[in-house]
């Protein structure tokens, strides 16, 4: 107790600013709770089972970390206000100036700021984890084995589809028809389980005239012609139609349509630590190349296959070499097994489900987790042999029945494999979304930018608690409590006008919103200055109140008049409809983005120093 008397005394003797608002204490006190929450966030996820979810990054909201942090911060607040209340040298007259006055309020922010961010304690300590755990050369090792060996996995018959086939090179030009009904059975083709595949050869014609109805025109020459488009894709103001040019025959390089390994052509995943979105991480599942769609029936061409993957691994299969592919799988199982992903593979077992040198057919199929004991299995890990199952059966006529009356020939032939592959699905399984969801997981915690995507929250839940108790510090509760009254009868006012403006006058009152909320606004800022002498003092420190925690989003409110009037002006460009000028219209709020805040910010702080001097006259006003 006589350090901290001593400390108090020195503070109250040389910086009484600072000892009035107790920010040392309450500085001391945040970093200790925040030096706790680091310790929690790097303890949080020592087990990898934990990171084996969508939304880890968001755990700290999903778990209940935030209640606990909102319930700290509420006791850290009241017990601060509690004491900093006890003393009030303003309202007692004591000398002040226009700097203490504002340095007060710099206090209050940064002790609320400092009360209120656990959060980013608790994120620093999950990624200084995440770095010590998985170092990025370590994780990019892994990766690389997991990329590996994961075609071996055989999870899903649409990766060993003859379509996805990327090597040779002339592959990834070709376009891979697989609807029936523009299948030109005269020139060479391949059947599977009665679904086709014929390569076709294309060539593009890139078109930027709309019709009427604001769609691109059909290119009229392949139109008059009837040549058959294969697909379409649209990239900003262009449509790029490409159309079959001729059967093109493949046999050289394909026996047959057989799931086959050598078709298969993606990665499992990508790591880019320069480059890592958010929502493209959680959004999509595995490592899917950015797919095109037939413009007639919306199928997946999946036209950017991974040429460099495809040949790699065409050449793992071509040296037939056991050994090379038994440490292959055995590479993966040591990654899984420290990841801790379930599974029942073994390297002898899972080797002998697809080890088939001959053209590398797959033979079995692995399912993606674990089986429930209702599930039945065609065939074992072991043997190719068909194991008849009286229930499957049934599902299987089912199935069969269900096809027989499918809406379209594709269906039908889709239903088809679906059930050639549940006939080959092994007992085995292994718990891809898991892997998938650990590595995601780790490359956000390491790379996200977690500061920017809440820090605009903290700060103005931080601003607007500062300017409320600075309004409570520089007049009393009756005036705070008056200035909430008359803030909601005002909204209420424009409320009802703005209705009765819709109802009576017209129903786009956007700009009679603005312009009223503006006036409105301009008056409420000017009373304080024209009355400030005024004996009214009560009069005076409800808008007093109001103007001190709502400039800034007066401020806010005439960016938005002016990005609509930017935003209209650019509608009123001559030829803006026919050339669609639209995506190249930007607004002041667009240009400034999240930059908007800072500056908010800096006007809000600016404002209240200026407004200092509006105070002291109004609290030398006798009462």
């Amino acid at each position: 107790m006589n350090f901290i008397n001593k400390i108090n005394k020195y503070l109250i003797d040389r910086y009484p600013t600072i000892w009035n608002t107790r920010i040392v204490w309450m500085l001391a006190l945040s970093i200790l709770l925040h030096i706790l929450f680091f310790f929690i966030g790097y303890v949080s996820h020592n087990n990898p089972v934990s990171l084996q979810n969508s939304g880890v990054i968001d755990d700290f909201f999903s778990s209940g970390f935030i209640l606990v942090n909102i319930i700290i911060s509420v006791l850290l607040l009241v017990g601060w206000l509690v004491y900093m209340f006890k003393n009030n040298g303003f309202k007692n007259f004591y000398p002040t100036s226009n700097w203490k006055l504002f340095g007060q309020f710099v206090c209050y922010l940064v002790i609320i700021f400092a009360s209120i961010t656990f959060y980013f304690s608790y994120m620093f300590g999950f990624r200084t984890y995440i770095n010590q755990a998985y170092p990025n050369n370590e994780f990019v090792k892994d990766v690389a084995i997991i990329n590996k060996a994961y075609p071996f996995l055989s999870l899903e018959y649409q990766d060993f589809e003859l379509d996805k086939k990327a090597y040779p090179k002339m592959f990834m030009d070709l376009y891979c028809e697989t609807n029936s009904n523009y299948i030109h059975y005269n020139e060479p083709f391949y059947t599977l389980k009665e679904k086709y595949y014929q390569f076709f050869r294309l060539y593009e014609v890139a078109v930027t005239e709309r019709d009427v109805n604001r769609d691109f025109k059909y290119p009229a020459a392949e139109y008059k012609k009837g040549t058959e488009l294969a697909y379409k894709n649209i990239v900003a103001d262009t449509c790029f139609y490409y159309f079959k040019k001729e059967v093109v025959d493949v046999s050289s390089h394909v026996k047959s349509a057989e799931f086959s390994y050598y078709n298969f052509s993606r990665a499992f995943y990508t790591v880019d630590f320069n480059t890592v979105d958010y929502f493209d991480r959680y959004n999509n599942s595995y490592n899917y190349p950015e797919p095109t769609y037939n413009g007639m029936y919306g199928i997946n061409l999946n036209a950017n296959k991974n040429y460099n993957f495809s040949k790699d691994f065409a050449g793992i299969l071509d040296r037939k070499n056991p050994q090379e592919i038994k440490k292959i799988l055995n590479d993966f199982l040591e990654v899984s097994k420290k990841y801790q992903i379930k599974t029942d593979l073994s390297t002898d077992t899972w080797f002998k489900m697809v080890y088939h040198p001959t053209d590398f057919e797959v033979k079995h199929f692995i399912a993606s987790e674990k089986p429930s004991p209702t599930t039945y299995y065609a065939a074992t890990a072991d043997s190719a042999t068909v194991v008849s199952n009286a229930a499957y059966e049934e599902v299987e006529v089912a199935q069969d029945a269900a096809a027989t009356v499918s809406a379209t020939v594709a269906t039908e032939n889709e239903n088809l494999l679906s059930n050639y592959y549940y006939k080959k699905l092994s007992k085995n399984y292994y718990e891809i979304d898991h892997l998938n969801y650990l590595l995601r997981s780790v490359e956000l915690v390491k790379t996200v930018d977690f500061v920017s995507r809440s820090i605009h929250i903290y700060i103005w839940m931080t601003f607007f608690l500062s300017t409320l108790i600075f309004c409570f510090r520089v007049t009393n509760l009756r005036a705070v409590l008056f200035s909430g009254v008359t803030a909601g009868v005002l909204s209420l006012v424009v409320g009802l006008i703005s209705l009765m403006y819709a109802m009576g006058v017209s129903n786009d009152q956007e700009y009679f919103v603005a312009y009223l909320v503006l006036s409105i606004s301009t008056i409420v800022l000017l009373i304080p200055l024209l009355f400030v002498n005024s004996r009214h003092k009560l009069f005076t420190a409800i808008f007093m109140n109001i103007s001190i925690n709502g400039f800034v989003l007066y401020v806010l409110l005439i960016l938005g008049i002016i990005s609509m009037h930017q935003n209209d002006a650019c509608r009123d460009m001559p030829g803006y409809y026919d050339s669609y000028a639209s995506r190249t219209c930007t607004t002041l709020l667009e240009d400034l983005d999240m930059n908007t805040s800072y500056i908010l910010l800096a006007a809000g702080l600016i404002f209240i120093f200026l407004y200092t001097a509006v105070i002291k006259k109004w609290r030398a006003v006798s009462e």
